[in-house]
């Protein structure tokens, strides 16, 4: 939706002028004809926003997902380990 509003007001208003308008840089009361300016305004100010959040939401799940904890059970076995006393040597030297 945000796509063809931009489109439609590209070739009513002027391309530059229409990203102006979706982006907050210029009031879409600026410029002419504002009918078509205000929803690509509205649409902007929503899905801007939206964009940004969900990109930055999937890059931090991926980075999430990359450093995933490891399981509970292989943990404690590996402090059980390290917590071990070492083997003693057979040469009673």
């Amino acid at each position: 939706m945000c796509g063809a509003l931009y489109v439609l007001d590209g070739f009513l208003i002027g391309w530059a002028n229409a990203y102006d308008v979706m982006v907050g840089i210029t009031s879409p009361a600026a410029v002419r004809p504002q009918w078509c300016a205000w929803p690509l305004s509205l649409a902007g100010w929503a899905a801007i926003p939206a964009v940004i959040g969900s990109a930055a939401g999937y890059v931090i799940t991926e980075q999430i997902h990359a450093h995933h904890a490891r399981e509970m059970d292989d943990v404690l076995a590996e402090l059980r380990r390290l917590a071990a006393p070492p083997p003693s040597s057979g040469s009673g030297a």
